[in-house]
């Protein structure tokens, strides 16, 4: 069984969140605590209680010290939590059946990991300025603001319609892509480079258009698109020299 002090570390809101924020990289104090309507040393007081719950450590790097997630010790609430899974389960079943809910429709994402020998505000810029946009992809006036919307001049399909609903600059990007499909971004610093994740989600695998694009789609995302995008990120780096 899990011990009292893990517990307790999940126990509070804010330090859920804080290891949600650390699962897109190590981060410093000082930009955790941006992230809260708390003060510095209160949140410090938070990252304390992870640390002795062995769920966060700390590296000194110059005169701050990056947090990184440790999340092994998750793994301990997952084993206790299974023998419970047949309980809620059942529940669940039983309130479909009272709700006489329709069958839950199957949807799938197309998954690209790609390393970027570009620094993260290069392949930031390569995602969020249209010129770039343009150079790896397809025209489309996007910008890095929440609710903006803006289209994507498609061949083939036209102008579609999309809409920025999270922006977290130079770590993550996530814009809905017509009326089903959303894009989720995600920057990791790695070495000099960058480890960038896409999520293209929403393919309904029980409508056949959809399972089309979805099998279509995956294999141009990961052997051309995704690739294009490294190297206008990478001339990029070269022309400023970094």
């Amino acid at each position: 069984m899990p011990d009292d002090d893990l517990f307790l570390a999940l126990a509070n809101p804010v330090r859920r969140r804080l290891l949600e924020i650390l699962t897109d990289g190590p981060r410093t104090a000082g930009d955790l605590a941006a992230s809260f309507e708390l003060s510095r040393p209160a949140v410090a007081e938070h990252l304390q209680i992870l640390r002795r719950a062995g769920l966060v450590h700390d590296q000194p790097a110059g005169r701050q010290r990056h947090y990184h997630l440790t999340a092994e010790p998750l793994a301990q609430v997952g084993d206790w939590l299974h023998p419970f899974e047949r309980f809620w389960r059942h529940r669940l079943r039983t309130l479909a059946d009272l709700l006489q809910e329709e069958p839950v429709t199957e949807t799938a994402t197309i998954a690209v990991d790609q390393f970027i020998a570009a620094a993260p505000s290069k392949v930031w810029r390569s995602l969020t300025e249209p010129e770039l946009l343009a150079r790896w992809w397809v025209p489309g006036d996007v910008a890095a603001v929440v609710g903006h919307r803006f289209h994507l001049q498609m061949p083939g399909w036209g102008a579609v319609a999309c809409e920025v609903v999270e922006v977290e600059p130079e770590r993550r990007l996530v814009y809905t892509f017509n009326e089903n499909w959303t894009l989720t971004w995600r920057l990791v610093p790695e070495g000099t480079g960058t480890r960038l994740f896409l999520d293209h989600s929403g393919f309904d695998l029980d409508d056949p258009r959809s399972r089309d694009a979805f099998a279509r789609m995956g294999p141009g995302w990961r052997d051309t698109i995704v690739p294009a995008l490294g190297r206008v990120a990478a001339d990029l780096a070269d022309e400023s020299g970094v």
